[in-house]
């Protein structure tokens, strides 16, 4: 074995100690830096495993947080949205929807976590309940774990969502989250609702698609995923070809920027899709 691979190796090891006498402040800390590591380091094939190590070892101090402090909102809201990166950035296909589903399950402990939100989801149902929130990150990680959850059903996932009533869940989820802060992670809600109006197997609506992307993209050009997704859910499905090769290489020659773990999967992305529309 290499010095190299011998040294990441224990480097990984020491990541994995769990750390005790430690209180929830020192352990939150020290998980919102590994987790601001991934997050500023670029996505490579060859850099994901020691970046999936990061993010589980957060995940373990965020978990330790609430051994402590069950209803630590901040560390609730982290997991969801560390599940989330997780599942959708490292995973294999097989693993990600049971991560997706514990990413959810943080999330909605945190909304919980308002006695108004409790009081009116007991008197009048989640939906309801979800409209007088005001935690952002909570609504957001809810619904992109929940929503990638029921699309990784599959058509028959998607149909059986509708069919429960979780798609006016998810909507109030994300119009909520508009409402609060449209441009919460650089549009994420933009995102959100734009892969609702491309994947919604009842209620396609390319247009409003298109017109949520061209603002995610003009506000937050920086941020490679709005083109990805324009290009996916817009530009390819209206089979307009060469603007998709256009948007898809603008992404693939873009410079890495601050969000890195996400830019650099974007471009990933990218070159797939470009390999998929080269020709037509």
């Amino acid at each position: 074995m290499s010095h190299l691979k011998m040294c990441t190796l224990l480097i990984l090891a020491a990541l994995s100690v769990p750390v005790f006498g430690q209180s929830p402040a020192e352990l939150a800390v020290q998980a919102d830096a590994l987790f601001q590591e991934v997050w500023l380091t670029q996505y490579t094939p060859s850099a994901a495993p020691a970046l999936q190590a990061k993010l589980e070892t957060a995940i373990k101090l965020y978990e330790q947080v609430l051994a402590q402090d069950a209803n630590n909102l901040a560390a609730l809201n982290m997991l969801a949205r560390c599940h989330y990166t997780l599942a959708d950035v490292f995973l294999p296909e097989k693993e990600k929807a049971a991560t997706h589903t514990k990413g959810q399950e943080y999330g909605e402990r945190a909304l919980r976590t308002s006695p108004e939100f409790v009081r009116v989801e007991a008197e009048k149902g989640f939906v309801e309940a979800v409209r007088v929130s005001t935690d952002v990150p909570a609504c957001f990680w809810t619904y992109s774990n929940w929503a990638r959850k029921v699309e990784l059903g599959g058509a028959f996932g998607l149909v059986a969502a509708a069919l429960r009533g979780d798609d006016k869940k998810l909507m109030a989820l994300m119009e909520r989250c508009m409402e609060l802060d449209r441009g919460y992670i650089s549009g994420g809600p933009l995102r959100a609702l734009a892969g609702y109006w491309a994947k919604h197997p009842f209620s396609k609506d390319p247009e409003k698609v298109r017109v949520l992307l061209e603002e995610a993209i003009a506000t937050y050009p920086e941020y490679l995923e709005n083109r990805v997704f324009h290009a996916e859910y817009y530009l390819i499905p209206a089979e307009k070809w060469a603007q998709a090769r256009e948007e898809l290489q603008r992404v693939i020659d873009a410079p890495i920027g601050v969000d890195a773990l996400e830019n650099g999967y974007a471009k990933m992305k990218a070159v797939d899709l470009l390999g998929q529309v080269q020709g037509k």
